[in-house]
């Protein structure tokens, strides 16, 4: 079914989608609505149709001009080759981060949390190629589809991290779960000096300024941890979920 409009008196010819059936501009390589490019095969009877007919009466022939690079009925560009549609990627990314950051956030299995994030990160990759399967997408494009992961599984797990630290651990149980490690790590140093320093930044972190420098620090390594991890992660991804589907 084609469609014909009219624009600054020129005839657009338009054809729909063959994925979500809106009506196309002829010329144009990708769907603005889906992304899904538009291949398709002229007859030789069709392409005879459309040829410009020979002016008649003296008037002036007229060509149909260019299509515009975007779709004038919707007002969007169109989806370009390399580009990330992060309106469709943010779903992806928010499904395998908080998956990362529960597991993460588990005593015992967060101790695969380098796995977690790795596989957070490849299938956030994986998500985005099957809502767009004929979209190829580059390592680069995967890292970056995974740091968007490493992002939501970084805010989800500090959030957990830290209603778990109010809900079930006062402060008294922080300080003396930091004093019982400080104890383990100067019984386990010889040097008497060592012994000293370690002491005083014990004592520092006991300290209200100390212990929110402390949080902040340990917030910032974590961030920088989730982010590059699910980042390769994304890179790895798109090596293997990253080819472009040919359609026949």
């Amino acid at each position: 079914m084609r469609g014909t409009r009219f624009c600054c008196n020129v005839r657009l010819v338009e054809h729909p989608c063959y994925r979500c059936q809106a009506l196309i501009d002829e010329g144009i390589a990708f769907c603005p609505h889906c992304g899904a490019p538009q291949i398709r095969v002229v007859s030789p009877e069709e392409n005879a149709s459309t040829a410009p007919q020979p002016a008649s009466s003296g008037a002036p022939a007229e060509f149909p001009s260019a299509p515009p690079p975007w779709s004038t009925a919707s007002g969007s560009y169109p989806h370009q080759p390399g580009a990330i549609q992060w309106g469709i990627a943010w779903r992806g990314a928010l499904l395998t981060g908080a998956g990362a950051a529960i597991l993460s956030a588990i005593p015992v299995v967060s101790l695969g949390c380098c796995l977690w994030t790795l596989g957070a990160g490849a299938i956030s990759v994986a998500l985005y190629q099957r809502r767009l399967p004929g979209t190829q997408i580059t390592p680069g494009m995967g890292m970056k589809l995974g740091a968007l992961a490493g992002v939501f599984a970084f805010v989800i797990h500090a959030v957990i991290s830290t209603l778990s630290l109010v809900v079930f651990r006062s402060g008294s149980e922080f300080r003396g779960a930091l004093q019982e490690q400080m104890d383990k790590q100067v019984a386990n140093t010889s040097d008497p000096k060592a012994q000293e320093m370690m002491r005083q930044m014990f004592d520092w972190i006991n300290t209200p300024q100390g212990m929110a420098t402390f949080m902040v620090g340990m917030l910032i390594i974590l961030a920088i941890m989730f982010v590059v991890f699910t980042g390769a992660g994304g890179a790895l991804g798109a090596s293997m979920f990253g080819k472009r589907r040919e359609f026949h």
